[in-house]
């Protein structure tokens, strides 16, 4: 799947200036903008009611894969280049990037619930990202998004939606709720365009824990939606 834009959907030219810049080094190759972003695209596309009020930008990216040519620059190199700050959290073991109202972050996935311990570097991009549960998931026929010069790569909105539907009920820290339920809005609004038959080949592909099914369960009960196809264990 492949969306094409004349002009860039994103209002916010940072935003714009930083995805054009790690494209120009070929991350999107083996990363994703992930988070709340891709929902400004597909808001756009589809035109769908949704408002995004965010600072925080997340990328996902392979950590195990076959390294490519080494980039002209690196993550950090590029991220220092247009004016963002690193800053370490030393007792969560991550790195992120400040500039002004905008804070970056990189995750890879690691398998098992809960959060990882500290970050992995992750090369040729000589960057610190999260390990977090589900994020391969995301990673399953991506959208490719052309911006006027460049292109980046999004997760589809079936992955999108599901991957929602996992994490809204395993949020944790003091605005655990908050994210609940920016989570389960965003599912209300992704299952108006998901895509029945992506949705249950991905159910189909993707291995889930009863766990994991039951927090589907109760994120679709909570948003009061059903997912296309139905889930298929309830069958």
């Amino acid at each position: 799947m492949e969306i094409q834009f004349k002009k860039s959907p994103f209002f916010e030219q940072d935003v714009t200036d930083l995805l054009r810049e790690l494209s120009g080094i070929g991350f999107f190759t083996h990363g994703l903008l992930i988070g709340s972003w891709p929902m400004v695209v597909y808001a756009e596309h589809f035109t769908l009611m949704y408002g995004l009020r965010t600072g925080d930008i997340d990328f996902a990216v392979i950590g195990a894969m076959r390294v490519p040519p080494a980039p002209p620059e690196t993550v950090p190199e590029v991220l220092d280049r247009l004016g963002y700050s690193p800053v370490q959290d030393y007792d969560a073991g991550i790195e992120t990037f400040l500039h002004g109202e905008f804070e970056v972050e990189f995750i890879t996935h690691r398998k098992g619930g809960g959060r990882g311990e500290g970050s992995v570097l992750v090369q040729p991009w000589k960057v610190a990202a999260q390990p977090l549960p589900f994020i391969d998931l995301l990673f399953v026929r991506p959208v490719t998004i052309v911006i006027e010069d460049f292109s980046i790569s999004i997760p589809s909105p079936e992955a999108l939606m599901l991957h929602k539907l996992i994490i809204a009920q395993r949020r944790t820290g003091k605005d655990k709720e908050l994210k609940k339920e920016k989570d389960l809005q965003q599912c209300s609004v992704l299952v108006e365009v998901a895509r029945p038959e992506e949705v249950q080949q991905l159910l189909a592909e993707y291995k889930m824990s009863r766990e994991v099914q039951r927090q589907m369960e109760m994120s679709c009960a909570e948003a009061g939606i059903a997912v296309p196809g139905g889930l298929p264990w309830q069958k």
